[in-house]
């Protein structure tokens, strides 16, 4: 017979890793939809922006590119990021 600590722990490390995988994709899909959102609104619309806000878009928007390539554990199984860049 397992303690509740034991069981608890079992199940927590069953879970979290699928829900913290699922958190990061809706993290990265939420952050790309605001972001082109963002800069849709500011170049067709308000047409006021100074420069350092597109600044800023710029590196974050880069930023969440690296982060999504470095993070092979939110791609779905058979998905392959990084084919286009391989020579086979």
């Amino acid at each position: 017979m397992s303690t509740y600590s034991e069981r608890y722990n079992r199940n927590f490390n069953r879970v979290a890793p699928v829900v913290n995988v699922w958190i990061k994709r809706v993290y990265v899909i939420a952050f790309n939809a605001y972001a082109w959102f963002w800069i849709i609104r500011e170049l067709f619309f308000r047409n006021g922006t100074d420069w350092e806000s597109y600044l800023l878009w710029c590196f974050t928007t880069a930023g969440m590119y690296y982060f999504v390539f470095d993070s092979k554990d939110i791609w779905f199984k058979g998905q392959d990021p990084y084919k286009r860049w391989r020579n086979s």
